[in-house]
């Protein structure tokens, strides 16, 4: 199964929908969660087509900021088993029952520094929800050491130190990622 998360940081404009689009196209994953759609629910799921996919759940924008959907492929059932603002947690099989069910969950943590302690408190709850096998991913708003932050100030170490805790907790592993070292770029 291969799964994709992107922070499209809005899905209202055509070079967002066009470069999702052809990300879909040259990687066909199973499962995409998406954050920041920055648009209503309906708008979103009028792509599910258009993008390939069998089925969507999409949690709506709060005006223009926020908003989170997951996409899946014809070759998975999903249950849908919790969702909020900052979350959409699913059970996963195979389409043909060759697999045990697996726990996904699509999470967008708060954008506000201020805020990620609900955000690190509620992995948690979402953590002791008797699961076996569970991948979460999605934009966390940060990051686990200073080295992975791009900015002429430093990351406050007791900021990221709360996101280690959590992870900790949840016994995550950091699978990494392909491509570029820092995920956005505002054209500076």
């Amino acid at each position: 199964m291969k799964c994709l998360s992107w922070n499209c940081r809005g899905l209202g404009n055509h070079e967002a929908v066009w470069e999702l689009w052809k990300l879909m196209k040259q990687e066909v994953p199973t499962l995409l969660f998406v954050s920041e759609t920055k648009i209503r629910a309906r708008r979103v799921e009028i792509l599910q087509q258009s993008l390939g996919f069998a089925g969507c759940f999409v949690v709506d924008s709060a005006g223009l900021s926020e908003g989170i959907g997951l996409f899946w492929s014809s070759d998975v059932k999903v249950e849908l088993k919790n969702y909020s603002s900052g979350h959409i947690d699913v059970m996963v099989q195979k389409a043909d029952l060759s697999t045990p069910e697996l726990r996904f969950t699509g999470f967008y943590g708060a954008p506000r520094k201020e805020d990620r302690h609900h955000s690190w408190r509620f992995m948690r709850t979402l953590n002791d929800i008797q699961h076996q096998a569970w991948m979460c991913v999605g934009d966390f708003n940060e990051t686990l050491y200073g080295t992975e932050h791009f900015s002429r100030a430093a990351r406050p170490e007791w900021q990221m130190r709360g996101f280690r805790e959590v992870l900790d907790y949840c016994s995550f592993q950091d699978l990494g990622w392909r491509g570029v070292p820092f995920t956005w770029d505002n054209r500076q």
